[in-house]
């Protein structure tokens, strides 16, 4: 009796690992571009806070930190129709890190007007790293809302987009294959022309939501780069 049950008991273990693999593969086929630059929003984030003086340091990096793990252990390696769990997770990490850039820009307001623990010199980098930081996020941001998400995209959904490309344009034919989908880096572009511009210059937001998040964007984008420039003054002045 016991000889039988062995075997089994002895396999549950592997299976169960090579079942975390697998997802964890998964996980990193349809999400790994954004896994990388979710950590490195969170390493920014955590230097921000860290310079800017937010209290306690850990609270925000920790938070995200669960949200982006638990998103990864739900998360199913196929690419069928995505769990809710799994897209609300990842859209609730995109608003927390979204919500954590704009506590960082109010203690750099701060900083510049009030009082502030850096030199000046080291408030125009916070400043510059904020920038930096909030492309990544409004990037995160658009993969997530665009399309219904990536996983939406991939198969297919018949989701609307809310982002339109060039390239998605009938008038555009011949520039690109037919089955072209937008990767990580064309979000990232959108986001960084958002940030510079204060405008779309590259895809056309069609929803309501890709409106509000361009928006939102541009919006601190513009703060942050008044802030940027009164702490570059200032430096100038002596």
């Amino acid at each position: 009796m016991s000889d039988k049950q062995g075997p089994s008991a002895h396999s549950r273990p592997t299976r169960t690992a090579l079942t975390s693999w697998s997802q964890f593969k998964g996980y990193l086929e349809s999400r790994g571009s954004t896994l990388v630059a979710t950590v490195v929003i969170i390493a920014g984030q955590t230097w921000l806070a860290n310079s800017l003086a937010l209290r306690p340091v850990w609270v925000f990096p920790v938070l995200s930190g669960v949200l982006l793990i638990t998103s990864m252990a739900v998360y199913q390696s196929d690419l069928g129709e995505p769990s809710k769990a799994v897209k609300w997770l990842a859209r609730g990490l995109v608003g927390f890190l979204a919500l954590e850039n704009a506590l960082c820009l109010l203690l750099l307001v701060r900083g510049i007007f009030v009082k502030s623990p850096l030199d000046p010199l080291g408030l125009l980098l916070a400043g510059v790293v904020l920038w930096a930081v909030n492309i990544a996020v409004f990037a995160l941001a658009y993969w997530e809302f665009d399309g219904g998400g990536p996983e939406d995209r991939a198969r297919d959904s018949g989701t609307f987009p809310d982002l339109v490309f060039p390239q998605q344009q009938a008038d555009q034919e011949g520039l690109a294959p037919d089955d072209w989908k937008p990767g990580f880096l064309d979000y990232a572009y959108v986001s960084l022309t958002a940030a510079t511009a204060f405008s779309p210059t590259d895809a056309m937001p069609y929803s309501t939501t890709a409106k509000l998040i361009m928006g939102s964007e541009s919006t601190i984008s513009i703060a942050i780069a008044a802030m940027v420039v009164a702490r570059a003054v200032n430096i100038a002045k002596g």
